[in-house]
């Protein structure tokens, strides 16, 4: 038998996503804590649009948003599913930061986290 460390951190939700910035998730220290890393899920249910994505983060509360390197989020196409884990160890804030190509879009979104391991 094995057992999952694993647990649901934002359910499975529809947003939408503006032609500016918009948060898709967004994740506090006290919901990281003891987070090792968390699988983000985001599908662009657009036919046409294409969906841009960052990861941001912060070290400390109420300092600047600094956005990630990690082009998996970076261009989504229309009806396109992207999955990736970010390490969020140190984190005391993150987030998934998207915008649409044209008027506006609708966007899947969920995420899980693995706890670290004792």
């Amino acid at each position: 038998m094995s057992v999952s460390n694993s647990a649901t951190l934002t359910a499975l939700a529809t947003v939408a996503v503006a032609p500016t910035t918009t948060v898709l998730m967004s994740w506090t220290k006290d919901q990281l804590r003891g987070a090792k890393r968390v699988t983000a899920y985001v599908y662009n249910q657009d036919a046409t649009q294409t969906l841009t994505g960052t990861v941001q983060r912060r070290m400390y509360n109420g300092t600047a948003w600094a956005s990630s390197s990690l082009p998996d989020f970076s261009s989504i196409a229309a009806l396109t599913a992207v999955v990736a884990d970010l390490d969020v160890e140190g984190s005391d804030e993150v987030r998934l930061v998207a915008t649409a190509s044209g008027a506006g879009l609708n966007a899947q979104c969920g995420a899980t986290r693995k706890a670290a391991t004792p």
